[in-house]
């Protein structure tokens, strides 16, 4: 041994750590024992501690009715719960963790429970995902946090059309209809569905959330349009504490004075001036940018891609802040926050990442390709050889050289109508490509991948299995590492363009577009219209690596994204207002 080497491993104090805190662990359970009851359960339920809890129980039912238990300590429980995540105290995996020990608690206490006529639960919603929408994990939250703070869920799943809601709560003796969306396009199915209940004169309270909409669209546009209260909730405690406001009105027989929110930073901005009708609107985005060569033409499937490398793209602050919900409190100092995500989510990240590979529940595949293409205003063209057999559409296209393109050997195959900004540069996403008057041909990329059904079947298992914690877990590594691998292989094609020498070498920029070009998800802001998912799977097929349309233009499997990539060296996010 080298004389000044350091001593990694030190057995003494390795030893000395684990009595230390046997230790402080006998002690908090002696303290634990000097406890009433009542509070030993309420103490469980915010703790998340389920184990051994049946003990605790039964010296419980000694004293009190099963019902009483639930109702007059369980649930107060869950209140504190609530209180510390609202005042930022506790964050959502170990909100989750105590729902999962106060359902383990009600399952032990449900034999005991007398059968009441009528219904015993403090209130009841119908809750579903919009028509079209195929997101279910923020419905889902909202189900698990109502269910187990003592109201019944009724849980109509995804792509639920209205009909089915209002079927649903007039059979249910309803109190509330609870929405929920995730992309655009749901904010107005959402919207159509209240014009739909002004028309049947139906005013039933509908609480609204999903990530798409705002306080100002839901407390402010659909208040004022629709003849019943709505409600925006930014979060699934919003939608337990509308719940509770909504009950304790109708209890008093007595409709809730709402305002209609008014957007404070309004009043700051001035009206732009009316364009006038003649005056044709351009961006000011250069037209003079080479155009890069394409390793082939036509599209390819890959199938044999590493997890691990994937991985590598995972972006930490979207899964944990944006999925899983870890924020930081600002009130606390940096290195609290600091500590958690070391000591309690990293350790989790990982052990997920590794059980999603041993157990293949994340298999990585993608269609990609390149294809000619120009603009014509707002359309972007997108072509293909003539003559050209089905078969042979949907590969690479052998034998294809660009420099001999022209009108002769190509043909309109496809057209995107992109729309474009009335306001800042008037940006469309078609004035990255050179316009069709120039004669010359562009390239334009393509990209859909996914992690496979197995995710979303594996993720489902767990939210029935009453694995609360682990279902959001796993669902926000699925999600995102369905983002990485976009991320990933949007680094491919930059790499096969050879444009990626604009790369920058640190990851978190990369996240931040630190690289030439950008990427355009279809339903999102700058490409809105989800029915250009028609058009992309006409393009790709992505039927070949296992993925569909839905009826409403939807990719399933959910942990599936697509994009149309841009080499552009102005193309940036922006946004369709």
């Amino acid at each position: 041994m080298q004389k000044n080497a350091k001593c990694v491993y030190d057995p003494l104090s390795e030893l000395m750590a684990y009595y230390s805190k046997e230790k402080i662990e006998k002690a908090v359970i002696t303290e634990k024992k000097k406890l009433s009851v009542e509070d030993t359960l309420k103490e469980r339920i915010v703790d998340g501690d389920k184990i051994g809890i049946e003990k605790d129980l039964e010296t419980a039912l000694k004293k009190y009715p099963a019902l009483e238990i639930i109702n007059n300590i369980l649930l107060d429980g869950m209140k504190t719960v609530g209180d510390l995540f609202g005042s930022g105290q506790m964050q959502l995996p170990f909100v989750l963790q105590s729902a999962e020990c106060m359902k383990a608690a009600v399952g032990y206490l449900e034999p005991y429970m007398e059968k009441v006529e009528g219904e015993s639960s403090k209130g009841v919603m119908v809750l579903a995902t919009v028509k079209g929408d195929v997101h279910d994990i923020g419905k889902n939250l909202v189900d698990i946090i109502l269910t187990n703070n003592g109201y019944r869920v009724i849980n109509l799943g995804i792509k639920c059309p209205l009909e089915n809601i209002l079927n649903a709560y007039t059979e249910n003796n309803a109190d509330v209809i609870g929405m929920s969306g995730l992309l655009v396009k749901s904010t107005a199915i959402m919207k159509e569905n209240l014009e739909l209940m002004n028309e049947r004169e139906y005013e039933y309270p509908v609480i609204l959330g999903g990530a798409a909409l705002n306080k100002r669209f839901v407390e402010g546009d659909l208040r004022s349009m629709y003849k019943g209260d709505v409600y925006y909730a930014n979060d699934a405690f919003d939608g337990l504490k509308f719940m509770e406001f909504i009950i304790e009105h109708k209890k008093k027989g007595e409709r809730p004075k709402l305002d209609v929110y008014l957007d404070p930073r309004l009043k700051e901005k001035k009206i732009p001036e009316k364009k006038k009708d003649f005056e044709i609107i351009k961006s000011d985005v250069t037209a003079l940018n080479p155009v890069p060569l394409p390793p082939f033409w036509g599209s390819k499937t890959v199938e044999d891609i590493s997890l691990d490398k994937v991985y590598e793209y995972i972006n930490e602050i979207a899964l944990f802040r944006g999925s899983w919900n870890v924020y930081k409190d600002r009130s606390k100092p940096d290195e609290e926050y600091d500590e958690l995500i070391n000591t309690e989510i990293i350790p989790v990240f990982n052990e997920f990442k590794l059980k999603a590979k041993r157990e293949r529940l994340l298999i990585p595949k993608v269609i990609y390709g390149y294809f000619p293409c120009q603009s014509e205003g707002n359309d972007l063209i997108i072509y293909k050889p003539k003559n050209i057999s089905d078969s042979d559409l949907y590969d690479v296209w052998e034998n294809t050289n660009c420099n001999k393109f022209n009108m002769n050997n190509l043909t309109e195959w496809m057209r995107f109508s992109f729309p474009r900004q009335n306001t800042e540069r008037h940006l469309c996403i078609s004035d990255f490509f050179k316009a069709k008057e120039t004669g010359i041909f562009d390239v334009a990329a393509f990209q859909i991948v996914t992690v496979g059904s197995r995710a979303t079947e594996y993720a489902q298992s767990l939210y029935y299995e009453n694995k609360y914690q682990e279902y959001l877990y796993f669902h926000g590594l699925s999600v995102e590492t369905a983002e990485a691998l976009a991320e990933y292989w949007h680094k491919i094609i930059r790499r096969e363009l050879a444009i990626d020498d604009k790369d920058s070498d640190d990851i978190k920029k990369i996240f931040q577009q630190g690289y030439q070009g950008s990427r355009y998800s279809f339903g999102y802001p700058a490409c809105p219209e989800l029915e250009d998912n028609k058009i992309l799977f006409e393009l790709l097929n992505p039927e070949r690596i296992g993925i569909i349309l839905t009826e409403e233009w939807q990719m399933v499997p959910e942990q599936s994204t697509n994009a149309i990539v841009c080499y552009h060296p102005e193309a940036r996010y922006f946004f369709i207002k």
